[in-house]
């Protein structure tokens, strides 16, 4: 059986209590226990009026750390959401936007972390083909002892889609996350990928966006898609929406560095949903 596990959920409605189920049974059948510090980083790319589908809604991060917390074994050292939103703006602005704040004054052990605002760890790079020798980023996703990828299921016009290989771009501050985000980002977005792995992805497909990463027309997916590997997970939410993951660059070099599979075959998919089901 292969250790690239990626979970297909019915999940019509932002029910924190069924999001919180959906996550707490995935972590069982992969096995996964929170420890030290948990860090979980969501899409808030832009939030509020204008972007109502832009960003990992808030019942879903509240039903994603409930899950995390009837997981635990030991009292965690640190359970955070940390993020660096879209530039020029501040994440505490999008935060806000987004009712993060709000979710945390119900959760007092719910650490924020606005990545602009923390230091930067410099992470050396060996890789052939690599666009930098090093790349800075934030000190809590250096420090995670356990990270998770919430990213928010939608199209983008630059690198296809955007799912949780993409959401790392906002693992880095200001000063970094412009260089190469051009017609290197794909390349880019594969370098990331040596900062950290995730031990969680959960996606938030209830409400997925088409057409553009900011304002995306909306779409009712009605899911939500667990799993334990980046490559495998992003394949397979490419073939629920009918996406060749070859052809989205990103996730074939990511495939090609050794990061995980794309062919189904090597997939572990399970869940109450058949992939022919969320197709």
């Amino acid at each position: 059986m292969t250790n690239h596990h990626v979970i297909l959920r019915h999940c019509p409605t932002y029910d924190v209590q069924r999001i919180r189920t959906i996550v707490r049974e995935g972590m069982e059948a992969m096995d996964l226990r929170p420890r030290g510090r948990v860090l979980i980083k969501p899409n808030v790319v832009a939030a509020g009026e204008y972007f109502p589908n832009a960003y990992t809604r808030p019942e879903f991060m509240e039903g994603v750390l409930l899950g995390i917390s009837d997981r635990k074994i030991e009292p965690l050292t640190e359970l955070a959401i940390g993020e660096r939103c879209g530039i020029t703006v501040p994440t505490r602005y999008s935060f806000k936007e987004a009712g993060y704040y709000r979710l945390a004054e119900r959760y007092s052990e719910l650490v924020l972390h606005c990545f602009e605002e923390v230091p930067q760890v410099e992470i050396p790079l060996y890789h052939q083909g690599r666009l930098r020798d090093a790349f800075f980023t934030p000190e809590p996703v250096a420090k995670a002892d356990f990270f998770v990828n919430c990213p928010k299921f939608k199209a983008h016009p630059w690198t296809t889609v955007t799912f949780s290989l993409k959401n790392y771009i906002g693992i880095q501050d200001d000063r970094h996350r412009l260089i190469d985000h051009d017609h290197k980002l794909n390349e880019k977005v594969a370098d990331l990928q040596y900062i950290v792995q995730p031990q969680l992805i959960a996606i938030d497909a209830v409400t997925a966006g088409e057409g553009r990463m900011l304002t995306p027309i909306p779409f009712d997916l009605g899911m939500v898609v667990l799993g334990n590997n980046q490559v495998a997970f992003d394949s397979v939410c490419c073939h629920i929406i009918g996406i060749d993951p070859m052809t989205v660059d990103h996730i074939r070099l990511a495939h090609e560095r050794g990061f995980g599979p794309v062919d189904l075959s090597e997939i572990q998919i399970s869940g109450d949903l058949s992939l022919d089901d969320a197709r």
